[in-house]
């Protein structure tokens, strides 16, 4: 294994790691400072935060070398016997000087500034910086400009580190942006008539370490400190992109990326980056309902449940056959309780796969992996990044749940139009989609049922229809699985207590089902589901690796905790990142 010596320490490295200085620190918990390197982008060196000494050392005599001057570590890759210097005189006074260089003509406006709280300069500046300012002379004043209908540009607060120019450039490919003129004059621009608005648009604005880039969704709404944060998923596609999600005061204000090196890297599309809003709906359904004189009556949740129980026993002991039909958004704890308790009510129960939303074509941007990435070859992945035309996260997994209970899919139009030929005195339809999923069609249709139980989030027409009506949870009130485009399990925390009058969907589930009493744990059933559908095994005990696991491909768990890339960017209470010691198996993208 290579050794490195850093801070006159030796450390061993991963064999066939390749890393630089950077991320060798990083891996044995010394953070070495910096703007500009990002280890999805290519290296410019140009913001000279990250420079130290650097030497080596003779393996025979063990005298150590060190070149006379600073060099950015972020270009130093770490080797057998290099050495490495982060601690040292000349290099903290490299590191004040860099600072107060970066201050100059950068306004004091923290107070205002949505990047407060969570900006690597504010927080280099205590670390590394000076109280003393010495420049006497007006400083430079830039206008504020919009690069894009959502993106707001702060040039005054710019360090011209040019990760938002990487990004389009190697990432998107879409080059909307530019450094424009030169010396204290430059500025970040977009071309003429090319504003910033290709798919992944937003992600400049994560990536920006300081307050430059700013989302006009968010801008002046709610400060960084004040936010609670849950790692979840995007539930808009079948990508199943990692997120992270930020709420206070019952809302949720916005979704960033959180890097998982199987699924999304770095990144999240636009499309999924304000999805978010739907959870924050205020004409989402708040009330459970059940037909007295042809008319929905809100009803208590108890009472509700009980009926519906009730009903169903009744039409199940008669030997009346009964339909369920399974949202593609429930995770697959929900659609396994669902099949479970319906077949348990009714071997002959008939179960189908609900609307799958789709929406124009796959759309895949494929980063040229001979430019840009640096570093640990064991998470950087150059890998494609898809946002599928397949707009619902759990498809797979539902599919996988009624291949094993039945043998067979059954896709809505054919359950539908068995229900209303009349073939089924009950139909329960479970939904749960980001949009309202059911036309007038659908309600006609599945009316012909003699009882029809509607759970879902939005009011519909066929929720109009419905003789009983259960307030679901949305994706962000509620803990699970879902299987993505490319059979990888992941887990999503929820993000938001129920709202008043539903519950979330595995408690509708238990109850019918006589489970006990309300809340019930996620990790139960996952563990019950590993137990008894063997696609699902690799999530035996009910828990899963921080990134998720391919069905039918066990990894290792191999992982080890080193600081956050970004270390301003670490969420609150949690400081460090696990990332695989050794290069994960990764599952083939295909390209648009």
């Amino acid at each position: 294994m290579p050794t490195i010596t850093i801070n006159g320490q030796d450390y061993t490295l991963p064999d066939g790691a390749k890393l630089n200085a950077i991320q060798a620190a990083l891996r044995v918990g010394i953070e070495i400072p910096y703007y500009c390197w990002h280890p999805a982008l290519s290296v410019v060196a140009n913001c000279r935060m990250c420079e130290i000494e650097v030497g080596s050392k003779d393996p025979a005599t063990g005298e150590i070398k060190l070149i006379p001057k600073l060099v950015p570590a972020c270009q130093t890759p770490a080797k057998d016997g290099t050495v490495l210097v982060t601690n040292s005189a000349k290099v903290l006074e490299h590191q004040r000087m860099i600072m107060e260089y970066l201050l100059l003509n950068h306004p004091l406006d923290c107070p205002v500034c949505d990047q407060a709280g969570q900006c690597g300069l504010q927080d280099y500046s205590y670390r590394h910086g000076q109280a003393v300012h010495r420049f006497v002379e007006p400083r430079i004043v830039n206008p504020r400009k919009d690069v894009s209908d959502q993106i707001q540009l702060n040039q005054d607060r710019c360090i011209m580190c040019t990760r938002c120019v990487r990004f389009t450039r190697e990432i998107t490919q879409t080059s909307e942006l530019q450094v424009v003129r030169r010396g204290s004059h430059a500025e970040i621009d977009t071309f003429p008539n090319q504003p910033l608005n290709n798919p992944l648009a937003g992600n400049v604005v994560d990536l920006c370490p300081v307050g430059a880039l700013l989302d006009k969704d968010f801008l002046h709404k709610q400060r960084y400190w004040f936010l609670d944060r849950h790692d979840s998923l995007c539930t808009r596609c079948a990508t199943g992109c990692s997120i992270i999600a930020e709420e206070n005061q019952g809302r949720i204000w916005r979704f960033r990326a959180r890097f998982n090196p199987h699924v999304n890297d770095y990144w999240i599309c636009d499309e999924g980056r304000y999805s978010y809003k739907a959870a924050n709906d205020p004409d989402l359904l708040a009330s459970m309902y059940l037909r007295s004189a042809n008319e929905l009556v809100p009803t208590p949740i108890d009472q509700a449940l009980a009926t519906v129980g009730s009903r169903l026993r009744e039409i199940a002991q008669s030997s009346r056959p009964i339909a369920g039909i399974l949202s593609p958004f429930l995770t697959v704890e929900e659609a396994f309780l669902f099949a479970s308790y319906l077949r348990n009510l009714s071997p002959s129960a008939v179960l189908a796969l609900g609307p799958v939303p789709r929406a124009g074509q796959d759309v895949t941007f494929s980063p040229d992996p001979r430019t840009g990435r640096t570093g640990d070859t064991s998470f950087v992945v150059c890998r494609p990044f898809t946002i599928h035309a397949e707009k619902c996260p759990n498809r797979r997994g539902v599919e996988l749940i009624l291949q094993h209970f039945q043998g067979q899919i059954i896709d809505f139009p054919t359950i539908k139009s068995q229900i209303a030929s009349g073939q089924f005195a009950a139909a329960y339809v479970v939904s749960d989609a980001l949009e309202p999923a059911f036309s007038d069609d659908d309600a006609s249709a599945l009316r012909a049922a003699e009882f029809l139980i509607v759970q879902d989030v939005h009011v519909t027409p066929l929720a109009r229809a419905a003789d009983a009506v259960l307030a679901a949870a949305t994706f962000a009130e509620k803990a699970g699985c879902y299987v993505n485009a490319h059979d990888r399990l992941q887990y999503a925390q929820a993000i938001l207590p129920p709202r008043d009058g539903s519950l979330p969907d595995l408690d509708i589930f238990a109850i019918l089902a006589n489970r006990g009493s309300a809340p019930i744990e996620s990790h139960t059933i996952l563990a019950e589901l590993a137990q008894t559908i063997p696609a699902f095994a690799v999530a035996a005990g009910g828990h899963l690796p921080p990134f998720g696991i391919v069905l039918g491909q066990p990894e290792s768990a191999d992982y080890t905790t080193i600081p956050f890339a970004d270390p301003w960017l670490a969420p609150r209470g949690r400081q460090t990142l696990l990332l695989p010691q050794k290069p994960p198996q990764r599952e083939p993208v295909p390209t648009a």
